[in-house]
């Protein structure tokens, strides 16, 4: 594979910072190429151009740095997953998204399908299958691997709404946990259980029958 840089000075600077490149003028020559090296050796030689604008390649076994920053959630509070391609991984490289889990199932398959096409083994073999290596954010819900899309946006959209409540509903009923009965059993947030029977009571009427049976006594 080739790597035709603007100048020779700029392939020289980065060549420098690489194993097993050769250097032909402006062209870097290797047989493979460590993306992760590559985009490390780009920014330390302070070449002038963005390293996801990489330079042309004259080779379509040579892909271009992988450039996660396009679609990675860094959001370091919403439920995420980091999905991986099962091709990369069998062949011994790790290569993966972290994805906003609360996005409607259409738009996480969509990112998963752009990380996909980006797999460092995509031009020898079908990139196909992925899988879920971890999850961030999920309050206490364990993830297998394969979990329905839609399934993921639903847990994380009701997560992000109801919080720990949902978690713990979802932990004790597993599977079998809906929406609807969710919705059916939650009362709400309470300060604490003085609280809680308060506002039941207020609800249901009791306590505005305590107070008449108050003034009905102070009254005799």
């Amino acid at each position: 594979m080739q790597l035709i840089f603007d100048s020779e000075t700029e392939a020289l600077s980065v060549v420098e910072q690489l194993y097993g490149v050769e250097r032909v003028g402006k062209i870097l020559i290797a047989e493979r190429i460590d993306y992760a090296a590559l985009e490390l050796a780009v920014k330390l030689a302070q070449v002038n151009f963005p390293i996801f604008s990489f330079p042309i390649v004259s080779s379509l076994k040579c892909r271009l740095p992988f450039p996660r920053h396009e679609r990675e959630c860094t959001d370091e509070d919403i439920p995420k997953i980091y999905v991986a391609c099962l091709s990369a991984y069998n062949n011994g490289h790790l290569h993966g998204l972290w994805i906003d889990a609360t996005q409607e199932a259409e738009d996480i398959e969509d990112d998963i399908n752009w990380m996909l096409s980006w797999s460092p083994v995509a031009d020898d073999e079908p990139c196909e299958e992925w899988a879920i290596h971890d999850y961030e954010n999920w309050q206490g819900i364990q993830l297998n691997e394969c979990v329905d899309i839609e399934h993921i946006s639903e847990l994380a959209n009701l997560l992000e709404e109801h919080g720990k409540a949902f978690a713990v509903y979802y932990q004790y009923y597993g599977s079998d946990t809906s929406l609807e009965d969710f919705q059916e059993s939650y009362l709400g947030q309470f300060e604490d259980e003085e609280d809680f029977v308060y506002q039941m009571w207020d609800e249901c009427g009791t306590l505005k029958k305590l107070e008449e049976l108050a003034r009905i006594s102070h009254k005799a």
